[in-house]
């Protein structure tokens, strides 16, 4: 009975906000008035919750309630105290939402520190229609978005390196080691991040992001076979399609794409689907609703490292509103879902992309390549040596013609890493990775 008057005084002063976060992780509805959701919520720590309130699935016990209450609790109480502080040092710069309260503490149970810190805090001023999240982001410029669809703060964060997004994300829900046992606690973060919607940018030059409708979320397993065969994974969304994005949709340049990665994927910028991938868009308003091809290779066989898979069109299956996406797969590994809304790029727009001459590499570093793919140089380390066996390379002959094509080339290129002195015909690669779709990269420099 403790348990739920401590819980009860704590919900107290929460916003919808908050109620609707602590839903969302039991994976309760989130529909009706506040006090809906604050009963939903006390309703878990009854006695009666083994009447079905919870899917077998998703039980969750009485404690594990509690505490989720208690941090966003002490994470929301922290957060006015910051606003309270930033608005004595910043009073100039920083105007208050009319959303921000006062959040008086009655010392509550298990909340004795918070309670005391909470005391100290001055009144929030209701001075300004500016939305106090906002105000947070931009003094400390965090965004938080995560794969997990929880925008709370709750453990250790790692950012996006991308300068134009530099997100914050859930170091594990991110971050998935290969293998369990070499993760840490928490997981040891890499030397560069890309969130996952940077990395879809970098995956497909031929498509520029125009909106996210759906923004990544991660599957969920919801069965592991009693044969030790891959688990069954799967997600359920909804998204919205305003009248704006149709109005852009009615034009042939633009799409909505399903798209999905795989989160520790050794290729960083493609996508990749689960094993036997069942991608499915309004399917329960049949005739307007179909099943999507997502792969084009056979459901049991793994993406290879030098494979890619594409996203598909979906479009036609879509209607103004509310639209449901749902994706089943088998797989062990990590997998996140989304949908955007895309523009299509013309391959002259993609060759524009490219750099220049001018801007590739210098005569210094492309003399040194071909002395180093020669083998000789006017230096090397053993040029002392005292050995009687020398190898000298005359001439090394480059084949002009495209490999791709077989065509003469007209502007060669190659990749930035690449180190040997074969080249390919720009214009034939670009309009060959228009048609497969299968783009590894559109930065080849130009010789």
């Amino acid at each position: 009975m403790d348990l739920v008057a401590s819980c009860k005084d704590k919900l107290a002063y929460f916003r919808i906000k908050e109620l609707k976060d602590v839903l969302n992780q039991l994976g309760l509805s989130k529909q009706g008035k506040k006090q809906d959701l604050v009963d939903r919520i006390l309703a878990t720590l009854s006695d009666e919750r083994a009447s079905g309130l919870f899917p077998k699935r998703n039980s969750v016990g009485k404690e594990d309630v509690a505490k989720l209450v208690d941090d966003i609790y002490s994470a929301t109480t922290l957060w006015y105290l910051l606003t309270s502080y930033l608005k004595q040092l910043l009073p100039m710069h920083i105007d208050l939402s009319t959303s921000a309260r006062k959040m008086q503490v009655s010392g509550a149970t298990g909340a004795t520190g918070a309670t005391d810190l909470a005391s100290k805090s001055q009144v929030v001023s209701d001075t300004s229609n500016v939305k106090l999240k906002e105000e947070i982001e931009d003094t400390y410029h965090m965004k938080i978005r995560c794969v997990c669809t929880s925008s709370l703060q709750t453990e250790t964060m790692i950012q996006c390196e991308d300068r134009r997004c530099h997100t914050w994300q859930h170091i594990r829900c991110v971050v998935i080691p290969e293998k369990p046992m070499e993760g840490g606690d928490p997981p040891i973060p890499p030397t560069t991040f890309y969130c996952e919607v940077c990395r879809l940018v970098r995956a497909d030059p031929f498509w520029v992001t125009m909106g996210h409708p759906l923004y990544p979320a991660k599957l969920a397993i919801t069965s592991v076979p009693a044969d030790g065969t891959n688990p069954v994974q799967s997600i359920e969304k909804t998204f919205q399609i305003t009248r704006a994005d149709r109005d852009l949709l009615a034009k042939q340049e633009y799409d909505l794409q399903a798209w999905c990665m795989l989160l520790n994927d050794k290729v960083q910028f493609r996508m990749q689907w689960p094993q036997y991938a069942d991608l499915q868009v309004n399917v329960e308003s049949q005739p307007t609703g179909v099943p999507v091809r997502a792969i084009n290779r056979p459901g049991s066989q793994l993406l290879g490292a030098n494979g890619r898979d594409d996203g598909p069109i979906i479009t036609p299956c879509t209607r103004d509103g509310i639209n449901k996406v749902t994706l089943t797969g088998c797989d062990a590994r990590v997998f996140c879902l989304g949908v955007r809304l895309v523009k299509r790029r013309t391959v002259q727009q993609v060759l524009s992309m490219i750099p220049k001459v001018s801007d590739g590499e210098k005569f210094e570093d492309a003399l040194a390549r071909v002395r180093r793919c020669v083998g000789g140089g006017t230096a090397t380390e053993n040029a002392d040596s005292d050995s009687d066996l020398e190898v000298v390379a005359d001439c090394i002959p480059v084949n002009l013609r495209c490999p791709m094509s077989g065509s003469r080339m007209k502007i060669a290129g190659r990749f930035k890493p690449c180190i040997h002195m074969g080249c390919f015909d720009l214009d034939v690669f670009v309009e060959m990775n228009q048609r497969s779709r299968k783009a590894s990269n559109y930065n080849p420099y130009l010789n």
